[in-house]
């Protein structure tokens, strides 16, 4: 056994809680915010009149002199479900058997989200012990129904649905759906011409027709829970500048209740009231200035961020330059990892879109003048080139890495394709038209 000094740095509970709510989202915050304030009455909403911000505040705008407009507040909501679409449906069907009537609709119970039935005929017929003949009968009546589509069992039956309409004057329509599916998503032209005896034309019109249809008929009717975004900070170009504000709805106005500040002070320390207040009081001030240094980080950092990134904020998305964390934090005199923190789960409003602040800090590619540029950039210019391309000859991933080596960009094929990829844009072959 032996006594040895060190130096070591231990994070305090003060400081600790400092660091969670710089690394906190906009939503998160709120929830914070409010938790903090009903376990602490000496908490309470700033008046109208209080500032408790010293960044430029940015005017909110009013309608003729009404209360700030807000356009959430008059956002459409879809409440039909898809169940209530297809008992409406059924409910104006004057001549359907009760007997068919009742499997029908628990037929409809059991249509998922994306309008496929879940239970086969066999399971349906020995749940509720009717003949199987009853059971096709109420199928049938389903997959009548809108959307088109609804009640199939699978994707191949849910496409046949959409396309019966077309069966007699475009047969080979169905002949694809039904046979030949996988070549279609594969995109095997030549192949299915020459099986089929068609012409290449032919076979691209009842492509383009199968891709039109709806694979998921019971989407629309399905609404999952919304998520607002809401910018902690506000860019855009004012008078031959850029400006950064504050956006006050990201953050309410704090401030302590003036009757327990007056309890604390004219109170005694024996009071057991004052010690109670006291120490509200002072956890109080302690959340407000971990507010207040929260702001003020993130506001620095998007104003540097701005500086940085001006030709991005003037000219658009495609003028964005690759840049670090450290870049940032070596401007500002921080650590990197609190450049990190204020940036995750943080938006900007910008002259071109709201976007999360780490957005703005790119990989980079080395071209050969020895400057950079970010794969934003890179995938701007792959868009440009395919959306230009000859639909006869599009270009493979290997041609656009020699269009990119003549800018003086070295980048492999590789990356090439998976920066494609992320595009959403499909491969040479899939793009080829005839």
């Amino acid at each position: 056994m032996f006594q040895q000094q060190s130096a070591k740095m231990r994070l305090t509970p003060q400081l600790r809680k400092a660091i969670s709510i710089l690394q906190l989202s906009t939503p998160e915050l709120l929830e914070v915010v409010q938790q903090e304030m009903n376990e602490n009455p000496v908490l309470e909403f700033a008046s109208a009149n209080e500032r408790t911000v010293d960044a430029p505040a940015r005017p909110t705008r009013t309608r003729d002199g009404d209360a700030p407009y807000d356009p959430l507040h008059h956002a459409a909501s879809n409440e039909v479900s898809l169940e209530r679409h297809l008992k409406e449906q059924l409910f104006f069907m004057k001549k359907v058997p009760q007997a068919v009537r009742r499997i029908v609709i628990f037929m409809i119970g059991n249509v998922d989200s994306n309008g496929y039935l879940t239970s086969s005929i066999s399971e349906i017929s020995d749940v509720l012990k009717v003949e199987r003949e009853l059971v096709e009968q109420a199928l049938t009546i389903l997959q009548s129904f809108e959307p088109a589509g609804v009640g199939a069992r699978n994707l191949r039956e849910c496409l046949l649905l959409q396309v019966q309409s077309l069966a007699e004057s475009f047969p080979l329509v169905a002949i694809l759906i039904r046979n030949h599916l996988k070549d279609v998503a594969d995109y095997h032209i030549h192949k299915l011409s020459q099986h089929l005896q068609a012409s290449p034309q032919e076979i691209h019109a009842a492509v383009a027709v199968i891709k039109g249809l709806n694979p998921r008929p019971g989407a629309a009717f399905h609404t999952e829970a919304i998520h607002y975004i809401i910018p902690e900070v506000i860019i855009e170009k004012s008078g031959g500048r850029l400006a950064v504000f504050t956006h006050q709805a990201a953050l309410p106005r704090l401030s302590m209740n003036g009757y327990y500040e007056r309890l604390v002070k004219e109170g005694k320390d024996a009071n057991e009231a004052a010690r109670f207040l006291t120490g509200k009081l002072q956890s109080a001030m302690f959340f407000l200035r971990c507010l207040e240094q929260r702001r003020k980080t993130i506001y620095r950092v998007a104003q540097a961020i701005a500086e940085e990134q001006s030709e991005f904020f003037w000219k658009g998305t495609a003028y964005i330059k690759p840049m670090t964390l450290k870049h940032i934090a070596d401007k500002l005199g921080m650590h990197e990892s609190t450049v990190s923190r204020a940036t995750a789960g943080k938006y900007a409003q910008t002259p071109w879109g709201i976007f999360e602040l780490k957005h703005f800090f790119p990989s980079g590619l080395l071209k050969d003048c020895g400057e950079a540029a970010s794969s934003e950039r890179v995938k701007a210019r792959l868009k440009e080139w395919i959306r230009g391309e000859n639909p006869a000859k599009p270009y493979s991933d290997q041609k656009l890495t020699v269009l990119l080596k003549q800018e003086g960009i070295q980048i492999s094929r590789r990356t090439v394709t998976k920066y494609r990829e992320e595009l959403g844009i499909s491969s040479s072959l899939r793009r080829k038209r005839i």
